[in-house]
């Protein structure tokens, strides 16, 4: 069977490299044009919270989650031929958007713990991977301004807790280069000793769409703001026709109208003459 190749690149590759390994880098994903435009709106669109969590206290990580409320300067990322084909190599073709994030790591910032992205869903070990994960360097990452530490193979080891003495791996990438990794893999983010330098990046993390995902975007992105969005990210938002719907309805077309009772529904008495 020959490798499955979108827009040049050898998704056969990179998603067997994750099966294996737990992660890969796909180089030059993102022009710098692009790159820029985008840091221009998270610059200046998007508003940003202080955050602290997953072993930091230094208030030198900031980021905006919720981003598909705020911008719409990434909405063509999450539709492009080449991640999702990524992540639909990963975890299969029923997917939806589970966090949506801009970050900026701050000279000063201490590395994160290590954790498993995926082990907020109560479902025992081992199980199949449900969640895929990708992020997208702005600034060049490497080791002094924090580069993403990762431990390679961790995502198969389901006889053990996390171990944060475990030797693990700093991922350097260039400006525009992703990174892409199964929800079950060890991982955190590294810490900012550079004088001036910040690290910035853009996190999108997609789920199985039968699990309730962290960031709820049927409530977090207004309807009035996701009825003019494309269908298809529609649909990666969770208005996916899964089931029964709305009513026996597609949910995109309740979104448009907004009617939760089926039009062809009547009282019961109406059914009996």
């Amino acid at each position: 069977m020959e490798d499955l190749v979108v827009a040049g690149l050898n998704i056969t590759a990179h998603v067997t490299e994750i099966q294996e390994r737990g992660y890969t880098v796909v180089e030059d994903f993102l022009l710098t044009e692009e790159v820029e435009r985008i840091r221009h709106a998270f610059n200046t669109e998007v508003p940003i919270t202080e955050m602290r969590a997953i072993g930091t206290d230094t208030g030198k990580t900031w980021r905006a989650h919720n981003l598909l409320a705020k911008t719409r300067a990434v909405d063509h990322l999450f539709l492009d031929q080449r991640l999702r084909a990524l992540i639909e190599g990963v975890i299969g073709k029923r997917t939806q958007i589970n966090v949506t994030t801009l970050f900026n790591i701050l000279p000063g910032e201490t590395e994160q713990l290590l954790h498993q992205d995926d082990g907020l869903w109560p479902i025992p070990r081992p199980h199949p991977p449900f969640l895929c994960n990708a992020l997208i360097a702005f600034d060049d990452f490497d080791v002094e301004n924090g580069a993403t530490q990762l431990v390679p193979y961790s995502h198969t080891w389901h006889d053990r807790p996390v171990d944060q003495s475990v030797q693990r791996t700093q991922v350097a990438m260039k400006s525009g280069s992703m990174l892409v990794w199964e929800g079950a893999l060890w991982h955190g983010g590294g810490a900012n000793t550079s004088t001036g330098r910040e690290r910035m990046g853009f996190f999108m993390s997609h789920q199985v769409n039968y699990l309730r995902p962290q960031e709820i975007q049927l409530v977090s992105v207004p309807r009035e703001v996701a009825r003019e969005m494309p269908k298809e990210l529609q649909r990666q938002l969770g208005y996916h026709r899964f089931g029964l719907g709305v009513d026996g309805r597609d949910p995109i077309d309740v979104l448009k109208d907004g009617v939760v009772v089926n039009p062809a529904a009547k009282a019961a008495a109406g059914w009996r003459k």
